[in-house]
């Protein structure tokens, strides 16, 4: 029998209480990642309410977390997730309709995610728009 997982948003002043517990899935993200943030970088804009945390539970038991921050363009108004993180994909499947919910109410227009190659198979719905380039300048720094 398959898990049966609750998607829920974090309110910011419940962050302290949960972060023991979802600190070390969003750990996970920061070797795929090119060093923009650690992982309690993200503790204060989460406790100050200008980004989102979400989990996916079964019963008291977090299998999967997310972090969401709303970007306002010029032009248009986007949800970003900025960190995605679970056991295997269906749990994390779990967040869509809700985050997608949750951004249409805030007037968003799009979601937007920047992620590795790997995600494209398993986003069928979303549009692989741009490729994000990076040089690493830090040796010319010294």
């Amino acid at each position: 029998m398959g898990k049966t997982l609750k998607a829920q948003i974090v309110q910011p002043e419940d962050i302290a209480y949960i972060w023991e517990e979802v600190a070390p899935l969003l750990d996970r993200v920061k070797e795929h990642s090119e060093g923009e943030l650690e992982t309690d970088d993200f503790l204060e804009p989460l406790t100050h309410g200008d980004m989102q945390l979400w989990i996916a539970t079964e019963q008291s038991d977090v299998h999967a977390v997310m972090v969401t921050q709303l970007i306002t363009y010029p032009q248009k108004k986007i949800l970003r997730i900025i960190s995605l993180a679970g056991e295997d994909f269906e749990e994390i499947r779990s967040f869509q309709e809700m985050i997608e919910g949750f951004a249409i109410k805030l007037g968003c227009t799009a979601l937007e995610m920047w992620g590795r190659k790997g995600w494209k198979k398993l986003l069928p719905d979303w549009k692989d728009t741009y490729i994000v380039y990076t040089k690493d300048l830090k040796m010319r720094m010294q």
